[in-house]
């Protein structure tokens, strides 16, 4: 059988030929993601740890980390010839993506292979036509208590003010969303997005196995994906760019288990806030006792751990927007400066909550939630992970809308902006049209003399064109300004001296005088 072009297989193994037969039913497996073609697939690039427990007894999970495939692979032989006959807990956590490390554990438990493949898409945002698919399966087939696929964003801090231009994670090739940078502090919040996926299965002697895919944590930026070029179809490596220190933003989202005892809380290890990897490890190892022995029972009690620090990273994200749109807000209701800046910040604000309500969209979906329906009732407490996700969908709604309205506001704010422009200019015309009755009358004083004879600059009669000049100046402004008062805003002619006459008149009642205009004629801007 010829050898596929995915970036998914190992060449002559079973697990490849299994990809082969799935193919036809789903194309994607035939293309991997172009921007996974060189250093985001390659063999050294993940990390599998193990996390084992006994069947029996208090679920204490013991780390095993395997750092080259051959030691996976070694594992594979020596536990578990027969992969389905065992009476382990086990979880095996990949950091990253490698293609042998795919071989090895996808072909000893024969996993669909759509199940690395949706890992392995990098959802470029780019206006440019996509040649990879990231789209859900037919909601029918959706199982969450078999397999999910989760999609969230992580806030990391940079030491640097960078600028606001697409910028993508080296190892994963995934958006790295600049925000505005805080000049005073020097430093910059970026908004990573992230995946993770979910597999479970029940062996025949009470155990079961659990594979859990993660993305690794951000070392080094890129400029731009690397771009496929039509029509040659080569591909262009940019240069990554400088290597840029980054710690979670706020020192990391909000721990979702209870608060325990100051007795308890001083022996369990601080929580790392790392990597995806390092967090897992630290709830299996270290919390593993909130739930009971019969709970573990189910592989899909391992799953909770995965979804609340989705759900975390996601509250984390909806604060920090909630804290961005107040001071635009702020912005707007004092003077108007860097009104394209702040249109540029509400644009991109409005369409990343859309991006991400989609992303909670398909979550809820994911994990078989209702999206219209929010529980407030008790549930399963800090268990219910439900909850979480429904008020994540509903406050991100919210808050697009909310920048929607700041934008219409804005919009709004630009034609004042715009509308005192022009009354500027106008003002400026003004001041010609006064000049102008200043100096006609002048040189029409001038043509009507002629200047010639006794009229001429230093004759005797040059005093009378002076005269007569102002004269006619004096009474061009006295009939400007006359007719100017006479005219009301509804275009009816007033008596301008109405009120003066009658308030020498005190047997008669006075009247109000007619409302003047605002902002017409020479004399009333």
């Amino acid at each position: 059988m010829t050898p596929l072009k995915s970036s998914l297989t190992v060449s002559g193994s079973d697990y490849q030929k299994y990809i082969a037969a799935l193919s036809g039913s789903n194309p994607g497996l035939r293309k991997p993601d172009p921007n996974n073609k060189r250093y985001p697939l390659t063999d050294n690039n993940a990390l599998v740890v193990l996390l084992e427990a006994p069947s029996n007894g208090k679920v204490e999970f013991e780390k095993t980390e395997f750092k080259s495939h051959q030691d996976l692979a070694t594992h594979f032989e020596e536990v578990s010839p027969s992969a389905e006959n065992h009476d382990r807990r086990r979880i095996y956590i990949m950091e990253g993506l490698a293609k042998k490390y795919i071989s090895i554990l996808g072909g000893h438990f024969m996993m669909d292979p759509s199940f690395f493949q949706r890992q392995e898409r990098t959802c470029v945002w780019s206006n440019d036509f996509t040649p990879v698919s990231d789209a859900l399966p037919h909601p029918t087939l959706l199982n969450p208590d078999n397999s999910f696929h989760l999609q969230y964003c992580e806030l990391r801090q940079f030491t640097k003010a960078i600028e606001n231009k697409p910028y993508f994670c080296n190892r994963t090739r995934r958006h790295v969303g600049m925000t505005p940078p805080r000049h005073k502090e020097d430093t910059t919040t970026g908004i990573l997005r992230r995946k993770i996926s979910w597999w479970c299965r029940k062996t025949s002697l009470g155990g079961w196995d659990v594979v859990i895919l993660c993305d690794p944590q951000l070392e080094k930026l890129d400029v731009q994906p690397r771009e496929y070029i039509i029509p040659s179809g080569t591909y262009r490596s940019l240069k990554p760019s400088e290597e840029l220190k980054n710690s979670p933003f706020q020192d990391g989202y909000v721990d979702f288990i209870p608060p325990a005892s100051s007795l308890v809380a001083a022996n369990k290890p601080k929580h790392p806030h790392s990597s995806m990897l390092r967090d897992l490890i630290h709830y299996y190892k270290n919390h593993a006792d909130l739930f009971s022995i019969d709970d573990w029972a189910e592989p899909t009690q391992s799953s909770i751990f995965v979804k609340k620090i989705v759900a975390a990273h996601y509250l984390q994200l909806v604060d920090y927007i909630k804290a961005m749109l107040p001071s635009l807000e702020l912005r707007l209701t004092t003077a108007w400066v860097e009104e394209q800046d702040q249109w540029k910040s509400l644009q991109t604000i409005s369409r990343r909550c859309g991006n991400y309500r989609d992303d909670v969209e398909d979550t809820l979906l994911s994990l078989g939630y209702p999206i219209d329906v929010l529980d407030n009732g008790r549930g399963l407490g800090w268990k219910d992970c439900r909850k979480d996700f429904q008020y994540i969908y509903f406050r991100l709604k919210v808050l697009k809308e909310r920048a929607d309205t700041l934008m219409q506001s804005m919009t709004g704010l630009a034609s004042i902006a715009g509308n005192r422009q022009n009354l500027e200019e106008a003002k400026r015309v003004k001041r010609l049209n006064l000049l102008a009755l200043l100096f006609v009358p002048l040189a029409y004083t001038s043509s009507l003399f002629s200047m010639q004879d006794d009229y001429a600059p230093n004759k005797g009669s040059f005093w009378v064109y002076w005269v007569c000049a102002l004269s006619v100046v004096g009474l061009t402004l006295i009939i400007t300004w006359t007719l100017d008062s006479a005219l009301d805003d509804a275009a009816q002619w007033t008596v301008p001296f109405r009120r003066w006459l009658q308030s020498d008149r005190p047997d008669q009642k006075l009247e109000p005088a007619p409302k003047k205009r605002t902002g017409t004629g020479f004399y009333k801007l």
